[in-house]
């Protein structure tokens, strides 16, 4: 079957008029309480569910396959455990939308042919249609844009679940479990007018007497957030914070990442710590997910979804690296492997630890899969704290220039605690050149030297200046350095002592256009006592 995308230049005078743009959402997800289940195959069970998209822009959308500007549709399945674990249990292939019926069911319709989704409209796929055994491949669509494949076939694998919603049949009917069904629509013309953002929403969801062939509806659709939202309403303590992947599609056109992170009481002293990266829309994927925490952590896992009926993806296990407090999941680079198991578009891994420091907060990092500028994110996520000393804490100071990687330069962050006892301190810079070598600066002095030595940094540490000579640091292809400061190894003999100031920076080399170094800005240390 061949697809083929509207033209860049066709797109452009559909958006010209100022003020004009295409914008939809999901008004009901399993609309009408349409489910189908399909029944299982070796282990996993098979679903689709009707689906409802309302115009709420102010222009028509363009609803016709045959020019690839009608939609596709995807399908989620989540889990909220009774202990309060968040993870995704399964997705679908995609239906390709194909002429809107125009239903006043979300507005005052203005109607149209069926070729294009008339403001105010509604447009209703019956579980039967979204049945994804004939669907399009999720892998070939690119979710920022909403760009079509210029061709593609069908899923593969064994009938019933071939293509549909797969979900471990051992992981739905239990009744203490809360179930979350997500549906999201992707739209060349809706996301290149900016509105990505609104194109997916969640419903409850229950199995009946902890069956898995009769899932149905509780509660009403949840309009215009991704299903991790649901994580949020259901326990408030969970700090939900949403990345935004500037302009990764062209001017305005956003890619967009949730990260959830919640400490739960485990008793006897413990907290088990969950982070849950949810890719709503960003082609360019998530290849890593980094933070630094104080102590001894357990319990280490990890969960994500499987691709499946023909996909090329990969689903291999990420790996986990723990260098003295520095937690670091990744799957392999771009450059090893283009199908690894990143986290792709309408997708979330989760990530847990157990822990006995209390909750906190600090910066995680979030490392993008496919190359381009940033190379990383960076989020505010809940860690464990060191009860260990009072007072103290981290101030960033002096600035950072731009570099080849980043207009806003190499961003650095302190993690662990500022107590010289628990010898946690560490640092990391995201948005580095890429594969360059660098070393970090301390002083127990501020300074502020422009341009200094022929740099394109800004030196922020005053004379003595004490190099981690010995740490000779590489960015790597994510353009992240992470380094764990020993206390107990100290270059030249320092000492740090309880409510020490101290001063940190990262040098690192650059290409500007010639060959330069740079450097990030500086943060201050004051350690506890």
């Amino acid at each position: 079957m061949k697809k083929r995308s509207l033209s860049a230049l066709l797109l452009g005078a559909l958006l010209a008029a100022p003020g004009l743009a295409q914008d939809f959402n999901v008004s009901r997800v399993a609309s009408n309480n349409d489910w189908n289940f399909y029944g299982q195959s070796n282990g996993i069970a098979a679903y689709s569910l009707a689906s409802t998209s309302c115009n709420v822009g102010n222009q028509v959308v363009i609803w016709n396959d045959n020019i690839d500007q009608a939609p596709v549709i995807a399908q989620n399945l989540f889990r909220i455990t009774p202990d309060g674990q968040f993870y995704q249990l399964g997705y679908s292939w995609l239906k390709d939308g194909f002429c809107a019926i125009n239903e006043n069911t979300c507005g005052s319709c203005q109607n149209t042919n069926c070729d294009t989704l008339g403001i105010g409209c509604a447009d209703t796929y019956s579980a039967g249609l979204n049945d994804g055994v004939n669907g399009v491949a999720k892998w070939q669509i690119n979710a920022t844009v909403g760009a079509w494949p210029s061709s593609w076939a069908g899923p593969s694998g064994p009938l019933p679940i071939r293509g549909r919603l797969q979900v471990p049949a051992d992981e739905v009917g239990d009744d203490n479990s809360t179930y979350i069904a997500e549906i999201q629509y992707v739209s060349e013309e809706d996301h290149m007018a900016g509105n990505a953002r609104n194109n997916q929403s969640w419903r409850r969801v229950q199995f009946a007497g902890a069956g898995i062939n009769n899932p149905s509806n509780v509660g009403a659709t949840q309009i215009n957030d991704p299903a991790i939202f649901a994580w949020k309403v259901d326990y408030p303590d969970v700090n939900l914070q949403e990345l935004v992947v500037a302009n990764e599609g062209g001017p305005g056109v956003n890619g967009y990442i949730f990260v959830g992170s919640k400490a739960t009481d485990i008793g006897g002293g413990l907290f088990r710590y969950d982070y849950v990266v949810h890719n709503l829309n960003s082609d360019r994927s998530v290849g890593s997910f980094g933070l630094t925490v104080p102590g001894d952590i357990t319990n280490v896992t990890a969960r994500h979804v499987d691709h499946h009926s023909g996909s090329p993806w990969g689903n291999d296990d990420w790996t986990f690296t723990n260098t003295s407090g520095a937690l670091l999941w990744a799957t392999e680079t771009e450059a090893q492997n283009a199908n690894a198991n990143a986290i792709r578009w309408g997708m979330a891994n989760t990530y847990s630890f157990v822990s006995s420091g209390t909750p906190t907060t600090t910066t995680a990092d979030v490392g993008l899969f496919k190359a381009g500028s940033p190379a990383a994110l960076t989020t505010e996520v809940i860690v464990p704290s060191n009860d260990g000393c009072s007072g103290g804490g981290f101030t960033d100071y002096c600035s950072a220039n731009a570099n080849s990687a980043s207009a806003g330069g190499a961003v650095l962050t302190a993690n662990g605690t500022p107590d010289v006892a628990a010898n946690d301190l560490s640092f990391l810079a995201s948005n580095v050149p890429a594969n360059q070598p660098g070393f970090f600066l301390m002083s127990e002095g501020q300074t502020f030297v422009p341009l200094f030595s022929g740099s394109q940094g800004n030196l922020c540490v005053a004379a003595p200046i004490i190099r981690f000579n010995g740490n000779v640091l590489n960015s790597g292809s994510f353009g992240i350095m992470q380094f764990t400061v020993d206390n107990t190894d100290l270059p030249q003999g320092t000492v740090f002592q309880p409510g020490d100031s101290w001063n940190f920076q990262l040098w690192y080399r650059d290409v500007n256009p010639g060959s330069t170094s740079n450097t990030t800005a500086g943060i201050n240390v004051e350690f506890c006592q």
